[in-house]
């Protein structure tokens, strides 16, 4: 269930009927409640007569997933001037004022709206209605599976709408899991599993989950690279660009790495003013987060300790140190060195 520090969620209403709904949605689902002034009390949000437009649309903006008790009509003709993508727009779902129905209306796959329909259809004890082709016919979505690992893939549009149709048409899809993202994947309804990609067909559609880069290509082919891998950096005082990004580069040659599964970077505080660091993280569109020794020191001790780094920045390993503390979980990967830049790697639990 969404919580304070989850997805963002509003519910709006119209009447007094669907403030009572209203209510009860943002009791269970943790959600901010936001009515007519005429009948919220004192401490709800509201908003007054002529504002509705305003503060639907100010939620569209603002949320992951908008709950509107009203007409659909209403819905359609207040969001339909903000709609812009599948990969931006939020989860928007319509429930009727006597709460028979939950309708996954936009963003159903991407947004977590049919979830969040599913979900809300459960509490509420009503019929969920979601008309994604996928979903209809009852077989995983490569969208939705993808965000099982954060997955990126790339073409997302067109890769999306091809695998999709040939599975909600019952064609023929084989998957294969690499073997460290095997578990994350509990409904493969529609796809055709292999054990090895030895095994896969050369006139059938495939698509590859994993983080690494030794396939062969395939013409029909998609790889679903999970998010999953941070890094934690350790380097002298002013490394430049060049070094940084060589070494990045060798690191995911050594361990044939997707770099795009790289979702975060860590380091220690000392070298939060080291341009290198921000300019892979900028690079990689990641964010970089940087410790206190006292917060790394845990983490160190798992590791080799350097007496000169302790002396210097007060913990003896810096860069298993990190990319630990980033997930919680112990390195995967070796202390890699080069042109005095350490990098190590963990991966974080899904």
């Amino acid at each position: 269930m969404p919580s304070n520090d989850g997805p963002k969620l509003g519910v709006i209403a119209l009447t007094l009927q669907g403030t009572r709904v209203a209510r009860q949605i943002a009791t269970a689902m943790h959600g901010g409640l936001y009515l007519p002034a005429r009948f919220a009390a004192p401490d709800e949000s509201s908003f007054g007569k002529g504002q509705f437009t305003v503060t639907c649309q100010q939620l569209f903006q603002e949320m992951d997933c908008v709950i509107c008790v009203m007409a659909t009509g209403i819905v359609v003709r207040t969001i339909a001037p903000l709609i812009k993508d599948k990969t931006v727009d939020p989860a928007v779902l319509v429930v009727d004022e006597r709460a028979h129905h939950v309708i996954s209306l936009l963003s159903g796959h991407v947004g977590g709206a049919n979830a969040w329909a599913t979900q809300l259809a459960t509490l509420l004890d009503s019929d969920p209605v979601i008309t994604t082709a996928t979903d209809t016919e009852h077989v995983q979505a490569l969208d939705t599976l993808a965000q099982q690992v954060d997955g990126w893939y790339p073409d997302f549009k067109f890769n999306t709408k091809k695998y999709n149709s040939l599975l909600a048409a019952g064609e023929p899809v084989e998957i294969w899991i690499d073997p460290a993202f095997n578990t994350y994947f509990p409904d493969l309804s529609g796809f055709r599993k292999l054990t090895t990609l030895a095994d896969a067909s050369a006139d059938v559609p495939l698509v590859i989950v994993s983080d690494k880069v030794n396939f062969e290509k395939r013409a029909a082919s998609v790889q679903v690279i999970p998010r999953v891998n941070a890094l934690g950096i350790g380097c002298r005082k002013n490394v430049t660009f060049d070094m940084i990004q060589t070494v990045f580069t060798q690191f995911c040659i050594e361990h044939q790495l997707a770099w795009q599964s790289i979702y975060a970077l860590g380091s220690i505080e000392k070298k939060q003013h080291e341009g290198a660091i921000h300019y892979l993280a900028d690079t990689l569109n990641v964010p970089v987060t940087f410790y206190t020794a006292a917060a790394l020191k845990p983490a160190s001790q798992h590791y080799p300790q350097s007496t000169f780094v302790a002396k210097k920045v007060g913990v003896g390993n810096v860069a298993c140190a990190a990319a630990e503390t980033l997930t919680g979980q112990r390195t995967i990967t070796d202390r890699f060195a080069l042109d005095e830049i350490t990098i190590a790697m963990s991966r974080k639990s899904l």
